[in-house]
């Protein structure tokens, strides 16, 4: 390399699309030597590759909505401290995802469904 600077091998990964031809892929593997990944993995908890299924791909927000939401059902809350969650955590839960990418609207009714029976 002219700069001088290498590769981290270890923090390095190469991902592959499904038309490039194996030939060219341990070609590839074996002259840089790093390891090949077949899902593309997040970037700063983002997706850094969406696919035809936008819905699947952002189906991690929904997971962890999930999951909150399930946790605080077996305590008995008021009307006003379920609201305070649900906008204080809920809300605040895709607002990073959202200032990167659009969700798609179906996503988004059915957070906004979850919210409801929570209510």
């Amino acid at each position: 390399m002219a700069s001088g600077q290498k590769i981290n091998k270890e923090k390095s990964s190469i991902f592959f699309s499904k038309n490039t031809k194996q030939e060219v892929r341990d070609a590839l593997l074996q002259e840089v030597n790093v390891a090949a990944v077949n899902q593309f993995e997040k970037y700063l908890g983002l997706p850094a590759l969406i696919g035809r299924s936008r819905k699947s791909s952002f189906s991690f927000i929904k997971g962890r909505i999930w999951t909150k939401l399930n946790g605080w059902k077996e305590k008995f809350l008021t009307h006003a401290g379920k609201e305070v969650l649900l906008k204080s955590v809920i809300q605040a839960i895709p607002n990073y995802t959202m200032s990167v990418f659009r969700l798609p609207k179906t996503l988004i009714k059915e957070i906004n469904s979850m919210m409801r029976k929570f209510w």
